[in-house]
């Protein structure tokens, strides 16, 4: 039997909600048990079927693709583990898939955080600079999620990774058509896991600079319960800066509700500075919403490719105001955006990240099948 692993022990996910890089794993997953692998995943968030049925519906997969993806250690030894991590909590991999340059100083790729949340950044980073020069030596092969990350991992590691950009479902965002400029509420999304390197608190501040313009806001993300003080202090600065009326905290909602809200508002504002690439993104873009994102981020040198027809980029929250203001005013420019942003959003699909990370992994596969082959002939 072909075994495949896929090992992921993201520890902040674990504790915080599910990201991107779950759905990461997932689509690997389904990527190599499509091709007639036997494919185990090994997680400390998934336990069992259910748990891994769950993350499934979270991002929008039938039960159907990972119904014969097994969990925990496989009965036989795996022809290949992939590391869908990215760091060291999961161990060795004969494949590393990176998020973002873990080996660095958590402030190079999340930088502000205070308090409990730099500590444990401090530690996780401490940790990771430490043993990732001993993990890198047994990797085959390196690949990164976006030509950002890839940067860090050639100048500090020595490293020249292949480029894959992380999966993207669209499917149930373009069974439903898009809606025009005059269609859409005054209302614009940001989609950001409610947790302190995400910067949640960006949305606040950037509706108390939109509530003159009778713009409203809405924060959409997943939510642990390990994160309710933060919660609680977002709702606090909220009232206290006088937009509770225009703020709006949405956790854990569903697909469809995420769905309606991408087609309904007017613009997505991306708030994580230096976020490596940015799912939601390509989500807005899909729904045929104009997005804004960050200028130091995956956002717009990955996922706009430095196009100002695809994104609109911005420098601080002052900019992006600015930007929403001039959307309202210029419909022709909010389709522009709109339409190129959709033609880009589609190149970023699930099914393509499917197939190319399988024809990355594939020339290792076949190079371990051969040393089997021989071994047992030799037996």
């Amino acid at each position: 039997m072909k075994c495949v692993t896929i090992r992921h022990h993201m520890l902040n996910a674990y504790l915080m909600g599910p990201g991107g890089s779950n759905y990461v794993m997932l689509e690997t997953a389904i990527a190599f048990a499509e091709k007639g692998y036997e494919v185990y995943v090994d997680s400390i968030i998934i336990k069992s079927h259910r748990d891994l049925l769950e993350l499934a519906t979270f991002f929008g997969i039938k039960q159907s693709e990972v119904v014969d993806i097994k969990i925990g250690e496989p009965r036989c030894k795996p022809l290949l583990i992939i590391n869908t991590s990215g760091d060291v909590f999961s161990g060795t991999g004969d494949v590393m898939y990176i998020h973002y340059p873990s080996f660095l100083n958590h402030t190079a790729y999340y930088p502000g955080l205070t308090g409990i949340s730099r500590f444990l950044g401090d530690l996780y980073s401490l940790v990771n600079a430490s043993l990732f020069p001993l993990v890198k030596r047994r990797v085959s092969l390196f690949i990164a999620n976006s030509k950002f990350t890839a940067k860090f991992l050639n100048e500090f590691l020595s490293v020249s990774p292949i480029i894959i950009n992380p999966p993207v479902n669209l499917d149930d965002i373009l069974e439903k058509h898009v809606l025009d400029f005059t269609e859409r509420e005054r209302r614009v999304i940001t989609v950001a896991r409610i947790s302190p390197e995400k910067h949640p608190e960006l949305a606040v501040y950037l509706a108390y600079l939109l509530k003159k313009y009778k713009v409203s806001i809405v924060l959409a993300g997943a939510f642990s319960s390990y994160n309710k003080p933060l919660y609680d202090e977002l709702v606090e600065l909220s009232v206290k800066m006088n937009v509770d009326d225009c703020f709006e905290i949405k956790t854990n909602i569903s697909r469809e509700e995420l769905i309606e809200l991408y087609r309904r508002s007017i613009a997505y504002v991306h708030i994580t500075p230096k976020e490596h690439f940015g799912i939601s993104i390509v989500e807005a873009m899909a729904a045929g919403t104009p997005v804004i994102v960050p200028r130091n981020s995956g956002g717009w040198i990955d996922i706009a490719r430095e196009d100002a027809k695809v994104a609109i980029p911005y420098c601080n929250l002052r900019e992006a105001k600015c930007y929403i203001k001039a959307l309202l005013d210029n419909p022709q420019l909010w389709r522009l955006l709109s339409i190129n942003g959709r033609t880009r959003a589609l190149e970023l699909n699930r099914r393509s990240f499917r197939e190319k990370i399988y024809e990355a992994v594939k020339p290792i596969l076949d190079i371990k099948m051969k040393k089997n082959r021989d071994t047992e002939r030799m037996m």
